[in-house]
């Protein structure tokens, strides 16, 4: 059967399209005149033949021959199914035979062949969305308007005048007619459908229990371009520059979790944010003094009635999201209640960021100022001061790793730390300087992500060394590098393909390239 179609089809074609027979080699004008003339016949035969087409299938949908006669509820699958049209063009087919009664105007502009039946089916699709479209269209002018295309046409209603850019503009000056008309009627119909999005919106928030959450849900359409702006204004998209070695762009994915990260950190401590018992969207820390400078007492740390060790709680204490509630086990008083204590006011933070513009102070970080959390060098809860001297600005993530064991920071200058590990426990080294421990086998941040580079050390954008996975989290953090792994892969099969093309492509094909 698929022969026979085809065999029908190059006869139908070289009837209407008959070939030249001059076999003289033909001058490019002559080719170019040539080839726009068969095309244009061509265009003129299909859009004939289309409208031909949908003249029967509005005829056939009147007596239900579709249906009683074949069996198919809808056009498009009769169409696709019992004559082989493509899914595309029956698809238009269908949507304006369907549509006929309603939009009679633009029906007949596609079976005289005045318009495509791309270009109507989009239009009848478009005023078909909303009761207030479909009777806008059919609604008289006040006043005929005149076309745009022909001052001697006269358009009696918005149908009609939505028929003149069918049959004569581009596709996207028809769009653009159509959203104004649409967004003009929006109104009434546009703040019901806000209420709707608002009522179809939903969140869900996981704990996976793992150490890490799951986030999905569908947002409305003002939220979901709010949060889609915000992310894009704290975390530009990476440039090109950024790529590493192998080609490979940052994750935008994880920068963009940590932008979020910063903006509900940002709100909770926040003087206008929202309250409720008197607190703000922050997490509550409670432990003795003791325990936080690390003495031996029995007593775990909580975070929000969860236990916690007394290394993340020194970690959490230095954050502006976090209120400690620190107290004096033996007497039960309150030492640290609030933030005023432990984090720079608004003068200090910006004498710091002045001092440190460039961000991060790990070296080759490039998380943003804004994203930068004040580090005690000697922590508050052991008497460290909140002043410049004692203070460096870090991103959670060096923050946090620094407050691993084996790490040092001494402040040089305005802005300036020098970072260091060593691989024993440097106890009180920790507190008062890099320089003070008097060791051989301490390295610097670079020092340590240069050994790092081949142990997955830049697979994640934060930098995350393979000697730092948990235990818990490392067959997630294991397909994650796999991943990235196979990505590199390919990236590195593509250039080197490349290569070899450019080596071996012999001149002729590169003059064509």
């Amino acid at each position: 059967m698929n022969q026979y179609k085809e065999a029908k089809t190059t006869i139908l074609f070289e009837e209407v399209f008959p070939m030249a027979t001059d076999t003289a080699t033909p001058t490019r004008t002559e080719k170019s005149t040539a080839i726009h003339t068969l095309l244009d016949e061509a265009a003129t035969a299909i859009n004939d033949f289309h409208a031909r087409v949908l003249a029967a299938v509005m005829e056939a949908q009147a007596w239900k021959i579709h249906r009683d006669v074949d069996g198919y509820s809808g056009l498009r699958d009769w169409l696709c199914a019992k004559f082989d049209f493509h899914t595309r063009v029956a698809a238009d087919i269908a949507a304006i035979a369907r549509l006929s009664r309603k939009f009679q105007t633009l029906a007949a502009a596609a079976t005289t062949g005045a318009a495509r039946i791309d270009q109507v089916a989009y239009a009848v699709r478009q005023l078909d969305r909303t009761p207030a479209m479909r009777l806008f269209a059919r609604t008289p002018f006040r006043a005929p308007v005149v076309s745009p295309f022909d001052p001697k046409v006269s358009c009696a209603t918005p149908e009609h005048l939505i028929a003149e850019y069918c049959a004569h503009a581009p596709f996207k000056d028809l769009q653009r007619h159509l959203d104004e008309l649409a967004a003009h009627l929006a109104e009434e119909t546009e703040l019901l459908e806000t209420l709707g999005e608002q009522s179809l919106q939903w969140i869900e928030l996981t704990e996976q229990g793992n150490g890490m959450w799951s986030l999905s849900g569908e947002l409305a359409d003002e939220t979901g371009r709010l949060l889609d702006k915000y992310l894009k204004t704290a975390c530009l998209p990476p440039r090109q520059e950024e790529q590493d070695s192998e080609g490979v762009l940052p994750a935008k994915a994880n920068r963009d979790a940590e932008a979020l990260h910063q903006l509900l950190a940002g709100y909770g401590t926040s003087p206008e944010a929202t309250t409720r018992h008197g607190h703000t969207a922050t997490l509550d820390l409670a432990v003795d003094i003791e325990t936080l400078q690390g003495k031996d007492t029995d007593r775990v740390p909580t975070l929000e009635g969860k236990p916690v060790s007394v290394a993340q709680a020194r970690r959490l204490a230095c954050e502006a999201s976090i209120i400690p509630s620190v107290f004096n086990y033996q007497t039960g008083e309150a030492i640290e209640l609030g933030r005023a204590a432990r984090l720079p006011n608004v003068a200090l933070r910006r004498k710091l960021e002045l001092e440190q513009p460039q961000g991060c102070a790990w070296y080759g970080c490039n998380r943003p100022i804004a994203w930068t959390e004040a580090h005690h060098i000697t922590h508050w809860a052991d008497g460290g001061e909140t002043t410049a001297d004692n203070l460096i600005l870090l991103c959670r993530f060096h923050h946090g790793r620094i407050h691993t064991q084996g790490w040092t920071v001494e402040k040089t200058g305005p802005g300036k730390a020098i970072i260091t590990h060593h691989d024993h426990d440097t106890g009180t080294a920790a507190k008062q300087g890099a320089t003070e421990c008097g060791c051989e086998d301490w390295r610097s941040d670079q020092d340590i992500d240069a050994e790092n580079q081949d142990s997955d050390w830049d697979v994640f954008p934060t930098g995350l060394y393979r000697s730092e996975w948990p235990q818990t989290m490392k067959p997630d953090l294991d397909a994650r590098a796999e991943a990235v792994s196979r990505e590199r892969a390919h990236a590195a099969i593509k250039k080197a393909k490349a290569r070899c093309r450019e080596r071996f492509a012999t001149p002729t094909t590169k003059q064509q390239a």
